[in-house]
């Protein structure tokens, strides 16, 4: 009797020993995990798949779980819910997020934006000539590249293109398709859809969202888009979050340096042709920061802010007329 009460408590003992250790490996594992949300054809998966091809987070101490997710919408509720720790979206909603109490916070991660499309043998050989002309736009009325353009136009030009124009809103594939039908004059896309088009001879490049900034006098690199996460989340984890910066640092320099490296990038590309796959990769490097994020980027963010908060209103930016403080992270 006494041995089997031994043989018990030993089974016991192993039990517990085990569980002790499974929790530790659990618990380390679970420390070193960064849960990222991403859209599934999103140009964002094919950084974040390429570290996870060359083992980039293990070596940097980290293991990267991409959540992918069907919408920019989706993204956003997953982070607020904390089914992930980290998203990619742009820095309006962040501080507009801020101005209503919920701090997140936001790193650069590309400048790559849209443009204005048309067909080679259009009327339209500059953005004056969009006067009477009809446009297709990606996203809605207040698309930050639709904002951004129609301030430009009104310094430019001293008129407001929304007046002077016909706009329909659409998404991306279908204003693609439509001008390939000759059903508008112009579009103004996203930046991929852009790189799509563009491997048709018909149409060209008239003007990019990026060069409207310098038009703006803001100074270059300024984000579009970036990793964004809750702040107190981060004060709790910044060995996590620096090791990450520092392996998406990395991926970003060999996406930058190396032609080679872009193979093993091109299976979740969704490029059909060759010509596509190039396009989508010149672009994509054109939007990978040059440098750190500087003093100088940040109050031409603030500046860009308060020139769109006029254009877009509270759709755009709720009550906050000055971008919130603290949206930016600084480590």
């Amino acid at each position: 009797m006494i041995k089997n009460i031994l043989n018990k408590l030993l089974f016991i003992t192993n039990v517990l020993f085990l569980t002790f250790i499974l929790n530790i490996c659990f618990s380390y594992l679970h420390a070193n995990t960064l849960r990222i949300g991403s859209l599934q054809y999103g140009s964002v998966n094919w950084e974040l798949k390429l570290i996870k091809e060359l083992n980039m987070d293990k070596d940097n101490d980290l293991n990267i779980e991409i959540v992918e997710l069907a919408s920019k919408n989706a993204a956003a509720v997953a982070l607020q819910g904390g089914a992930v720790d980290v998203i990619v979206t742009d820095w309006f909603w962040v501080s507009r997020q801020r101005n209503e109490g919920r701090e997140f916070a936001f790193v650069p991660h590309s400048m790559s934006a849209g443009g204005l499309i048309v067909s080679k043998d259009s009327n339209i050989k500059n953005e004056g000539d969009l006067e009477g002309k009809k446009i297709g736009i990606a996203g809605g009325q207040v698309d930050k590249g639709w904002l951004i353009f129609r301030a430009y136009f009104k310094k430019e030009y001293g008129k407001e293109l929304k007046d002077v124009s016909r706009q329909i809103f659409g998404a991306p594939p279908l204003l693609n398709k439509k001008i390939e039908q000759d059903s508008f004059d112009a579009i103004l896309t996203y930046w991929p859809y852009q790189a799509k088009l563009l491997t048709n001879e018909k149409f060209t490049k008239v003007i990019n969202i990026t060069d409207i900034l310098n038009k703006l006098n803001l100074p270059k690199g300024i984000p579009v888009i970036g990793w964004v996460f809750k702040e107190q989340w981060a004060e709790q984890n910044k060995e996590l979050l620096k090791n990450f910066f520092k392996t998406s640092k990395d991926a970003k320099k060999l996406m930058l340096e190396s032609d080679d490296i872009w193979e093993k990038v091109r299976p979740f590309m969704n490029a059909e042709n060759d010509q596509l796959f190039k396009n989508l990769r010149d672009i994509y490097r054109e939007g990978i920061p040059s440098k750190d994020f500087s003093l100088d980027q940040i109050n031409g963010s603030k500046k860009l802010y308060s020139i769109l908060s006029e254009v877009g209103g509270k759709e755009l930016v709720g009550k906050a007329k000055e971008l919130s403080p603290g949206t930016f992270w600084v480590e």
